[in-house]
């Protein structure tokens, strides 16, 4: 008896013992870690309009999502839409059964809120992306599921609810979790931007380090789980803040990154010969020159079209780009609404002396080209045409900076742009699907922010703003407006589109990425809830 005792005590307390020294048996985790190259800067759903995309296009929902096959819109918050004859009203009819992180239900308030907040905050301060509801007049609230958007006048704002940025649905909870007395609130802002959420897509916060990591959780109660049903999406994606290219690639080497977004372009080949797979995304984004109208010698149309007839793009985008990109035509990217094929310069050294003759431009003569300083690809392409326009003796200078500088530099044009430089490069990709976002934005002069062009053309703006507000009516015309007013970019020379670029995401074996995780409007964003991940 006293035997049998002590083998039950034993047998016990050894269980005890297996289980405070290995824990119970736990259920394996789906982790994907994916590596991105920039430091996150904001989160705010209203506010932010740069890299914080990467987080917020998780997190967040828009009423519709752009499709870049067909061009059409599909349904997120909103299941059914419908506009006026007129295209100033429109009405949409929200997803039931959709409940916000903090357990909120989606309803009508919330879009209401959520709109007119990106709206108010950039009438207010000018930030973010706000200006994509210029046009709103009113927002109703119909019923808890139905929303009406008055217009001032006719829009596509279909694609607009589609938009990049300031599109995204939070939760009217936001507003008491953060203290804020209003949705113009700072405080608001803080709280969003200290890692907090409000959305309603499928993964949540559960920390945040701009500068390093962003973690992000599986949110169970997500409404799209059960339609897309695939059961090997990532429980944790784990984003890691790697601007060097060559850490990327250093980390999917040793297994410690599943999908890095920017390896070095050389080292493609060499990880597929490793057993790594490529998603080649040809992206919205593209890499443009701007030509500073209003400095000497550059202010002079013969000149530039010198140094247009100079450039070889097929050499710029085998050089700079190692062929992972498309050479730029007209402003608009390919594959985006109102691209123009053909809209390059075609013409080489005997026409670029002669335009640069026609200049009257006495040579040999300086100009400055600005680059951001940690793009290779900038780099590269300064580099290639310095040595170009020595065929014209003309000599270039070299100006790397850092964006913040970059962008501060470059706003001089208007005020300041004999102290300008001559040449400025920098990369743009869009808010919203429509040419607008490309041509008002960086050569109408009312947009001193980003046209580092100082460029200012009557016949130019009122195609551009005619086309804008055909949109709603007649969609077809106001593309063939859009491609006018490039040409008139085009021949004037004021920007060259040097190339659109394909973006090499290069991933391990463990995961694969099917075609719906990613869209080019939404730049750098991987949709995980598509994405499997091998245990």
């Amino acid at each position: 008896m006293g035997v049998s005792i002590s083998l039950v005590v034993l047998i016990v307390v050894g269980f005890i013992a297996y289980q405070y020294v290995w824990g119970p048996p736990t259920i394996k985790q789906r982790v994907v870690v994916y590596a991105y190259n920039d430091r996150i800067t904001g989160i705010d759903p209203s506010i932010e309009d740069d890299t914080g995309l990467v987080i917020i296009g998780l997190v967040y929902e828009q009423l519709l999502r752009y499709n870049p096959i067909t061009g059409e819109l599909e349904p997120v918050l909103a299941v059914a839409w419908n506009s006026s004859k007129n295209g100033t009203e429109w009405v949409f009819r929200l997803r039931e059964g959709v409940v916000f992180h903090d357990g909120t239900p989606l309803n009508a308030t919330a879009v209401k809120l959520s709109i007119e907040r990106a709206r108010d905050v950039y009438v207010e301060t000018g930030r973010g992306a706000g200006y994509i509801w210029e046009a709103l007049e009113d927002i109703e609230v119909l019923d808890e599921y139905t929303v009406k958007i008055v217009l001032k006048y006719p829009q596509r704002l279909d694609l607009l609810v589609a938009a990049t940025y300031a599109a995204y649905i939070f939760s009217p909870k936001a507003l008491s979790s953060s203290g804020a007395s209003s949705y113009l609130d700072r405080k608001l802002e803080e709280w969003f931007n200290r890692g907090n959420d409000a959305g309603t897509g499928p993964y949540t916060i559960e920390y945040y380090k701009p500068d390093s990591e962003v973690r992000l959780k599986k949110f169970d109660r997500w409404w799209g789980w059960s339609l897309i049903n695939n059961t090997q999406a990532p429980d944790y994606v784990i984003i890691k803040i790697l601007p060097d290219p060559q850490s990327q690639y250093n980390g999917l080497i040793s297994g410690e990154i599943d999908i890095a977004s920017s390896v070095p372009r050389d080292y493609v080949s060499i990880l597929l010969s490793r057993g790594f797979k490529a998603y080649n995304l040809t992206t919205y984004h593209n890499y443009l020159m701007f030509f500073n109208t209003r400095r000497y010698p550059t202010n002079i149309t013969e000149f530039r079209k010198a140094i247009a007839c100079a450039l070889d793009l097929d050499e710029a985008v085998r050089l700079a780009m190692k062929g992972f990109a498309l050479k730029g035509s007209g402003i608009v990217p390919h594959g985006f609404p109102g691209f123009t094929d053909g809209l390059y310069h075609q013409c080489g050294l005997s026409e670029a002396l002669q335009y640069l003759s026609e200049s009257g431009v006495q040579t040999p003569v300086r100009i400055e080209i600005l680059y951001q300083v940690d793009y290779e690809e900038t780099r590269i392409f300064a580099e290639v045409l310095q040595s170009r326009l020595r065929d014209l003796n003309i000599e270039l200078i070299l100006n790397p900076q850092p964006w913040s500088q970059l962008k501060e530099i470059a706003k001089g044009v208007w005020e300041n742009p004999e102290n300008t430089p001559h040449l400025i490069v920098a990369d743009w990709w869009p808010t919203m699907p429509s040419p607008y976002d490309f041509l008002y934005v960086m050569f109408h002069s009312d947009s001193k922010e980003w046209n580092f062009a100082g460029y200012d053309n009557d016949e130019f703006e009122d195609l551009l703003d005619r086309a804008w507000e055909l949109e709603g009516i007649n969609y077809s015309e106001a593309l063939s407006l859009y491609r006018r007013a490039q040409e008139i970019i085009f021949n004037d020379v004021a920007g060259i589109n040097l190339w659109d670029e394909v973006r090499p995401f290069m991933y391990s074996a463990r995961v694969e990425l099917p075609p719906k995780c990613m869209n080019p409007l939404y730049m750098y964003v991987i949709y995980f809830q598509y994405v499997s991940v091998r245990i």
